[in-house]
């Protein structure tokens, strides 16, 4: 539906009036049928390829605005972002979307860009929240064997600094 309204409304060379549709497209989706699960990486990547396909004529939006497009990739995004346990790589992520070209001849690159540093920072994040755990799970189990009461002195001889490196390397 919404690559419908933006090819239909889109003239090249000039503003697209489907922003505001699109734009009350998504939010209706994901405020009435949030458990409506929609691949839009797949989409979105896809149509970039598609816009940036030299075979099929010069490069003319087949789809959406630069504007429209920008938004579309913004807004697919923001749930992912949200999740992310590290401002500085939200406003990363943020910044190069909103600094870099969407015109039809950049988009599948600056696509594939912004998706592959948010899975990065996703796996980082992860690993950050693993071996949160896994030090937590170090310094109760060497603080209940301890003769020691105070916390600190606990944190320091449970070996976390040895341990949490090395399990690391693994994952």
């Amino acid at each position: 539906m919404i690559e419908k309204i933006g090819r239909a409304s889109y003239v090249a060379g000039k503003a697209s009036s489907s922003l505001p549709c699109i734009k009350n497209l998504v939010k209706t989706q994901q405020s009435a049928f949030p458990e409506y699960d929609i691949d839009w990486q797949g989409i979105i990547t896809t149509w970039a390829a598609e816009d940036a396909d030299p075979s099929r004529g010069p490069f003319i939006a087949r789809r959406f605005h630069n504007s429209t497009f920008k938004y579309l990739v913004r807004a697919t995004i923001e749930e992912r972002l949200s999740s992310l346990g590290v401002e500085k790589w939200r406003k990363e992520i943020q910044t190069d979307v909103d600094g870099r070209c969407w015109f039809i001849r950049y988009r599948e690159g600056s696509v594939r860009l912004i998706y592959s540093k948010l899975a990065h920072y996703e796996r980082l994040s992860k690993l950050k929240e693993a071996a949160s755990l896994l030090e937590l799970a170090l310094w109760k189990t060497h603080f209940e064997d301890s003769i020691f009461t105070e916390k600190d002195i606990c944190r320091i001889k449970c070996g976390s600094n040895v341990v949490v490196p090395n399990v690391l390397s693994f994952l």
